[in-house]
């Protein structure tokens, strides 16, 4: 953390899909650190996977929460791009835009 509290400077990712409670404790402990950016990479809801959309979408809910100076900068997919195409899409996006 700078000597200010500010928060961290480097940037931090998060990738999230259908686990509310997983992101409530992440995002915990992310919040300790304060970081000033913060890159959200989200999967969307399965297909044949009924409870899916709900879960996705209160796991997204969850940035609302955040209550420290800093950038929510959000990458959601509306459809399932799987475990593997997810974050190398999310994470291609993420370098696009930061260096690190």
């Amino acid at each position: 953390m700078s000597k200010a509290g500010r928060g961290i400077e480097t940037p931090v990712a998060l990738i999230i899909f259908n686990r509310p409670a997983v992101t409530a404790q992440v995002l915990g402990a992310i919040a300790e650190a304060r970081p000033r950016r913060l890159f959200i990479i989200a999967d969307g809801p399965r297909e044949g996977h009924p409870t899916d959309a709900e879960r996705c979408a209160e796991t997204r809910q969850l940035l609302s929460s955040i209550d420290w100076d800093c950038q929510v900068t959000p990458h959601f997919s509306e459809i399932n791009l799987g475990c593997k195409r997810r974050p190398e899409t999310g994470l291609d996006w993420l370098f696009a835009q930061v260096p690190e």
